[in-house]
């Protein structure tokens, strides 16, 4: 489902260059895909997980290992 639900995100240069990377791998498979349908996948996976693991989740782990 294509999302039309306006979002900012705001990424580090790292970050942005890794997607890059991402984007530029799955086309040399002849795979096209783009920054906001892998940020998209993402999201739903971390969300999916957490439904499913809550404090064993990664999202969990992530924000409690920032936390300390």
């Amino acid at each position: 489902v294509f999302g039309k639900e306006a979002a900012t995100h705001r990424f580090t240069l790292e970050e942005k260059q890794a997607i890059a990377e991402l984007i530029f791998a799955f086309r040399q498979k002849n795979i096209r895909t783009s920054e906001n349908e892998i940020t998209r996948i993402a999201i739903n996976w971390l969300m999916l997980d957490y439904k499913k693991n809550k404090e064993n989740s990664i999202l969990h782990q992530a924000l409690f290992a920032r936390k300390s």
